[in-house]
This record gives structure tokens, C-alpha cells and sequence, in this order.
């Protein structure tokens, strides 16, 4: 979402069709209001990494480029813990 030109409230997840279910693995949002990363785990649990001293515009790009570039090495995190 967007006022005036600048995000204020966003959310981009990368999800994986894993043993036939749809995961959510990673997740860039601002749900605390602060921009922030949710390492998801099969388990429910979840490591969050704040970017307090981020805009959410910063956040939204390095979410992006992250999952575009990494998408694998997250899917592969979370496959392993599943063992």
C-alpha cells in the first residue's frame, strides 16, 4: 500500500510447493510496523530480522532481489528441517 508516492504497508512471501503442500518459507513485511524478515520453519516457529533502520521502499527491494536470487537456498533451509 502506498500514500502520497511512498509504501507504507507492504508484504512479499515466497511460497514452495513442498510434499504437496504450499509453505511459506520467507516473508518481507511490515505487519509490526517495522519493516522486518520472517524465516519461516515447518515447525510454526520463525526468526525475525528487523530493519528498523530501513524505509519500506529499501526493504521491499532487498525482499525482492533476496527470493529472486536466493529462492533455492531457502527452499533447501526449509526441506532440511523438515528431516
Amino acid at each position: 500500500m502506498s500514500e502520497r508516492g511512498k509504501i507504507v504497508r507492504f508484504r512479499i512471501q515466497y511460497e514452495a510447493l513442498i510434499l504437496g503442500k504450499w509453505q511459506a518459507v520467507i516473508r518481507y513485511n511490515t505487519a509490526h510496523d517495522i519493516p522486518h524478515k520472517d524465516i519461516l520453519y515447518p515447525k510454526g516457529d520463525q526468526t525475525k530480522v528487523m530493519y528498523s533502520d530501513c524505509d519500506n521502499a529499501t526493504v521491499v527491494t532487498l525482499g525482492q532481489l533476496d527470493i529472486v536470487d536466493n529462492w533455492m537456498t531457502h527452499r533447501t533451509r526449509y526441506e532440511t528441517e523438515l528431516s
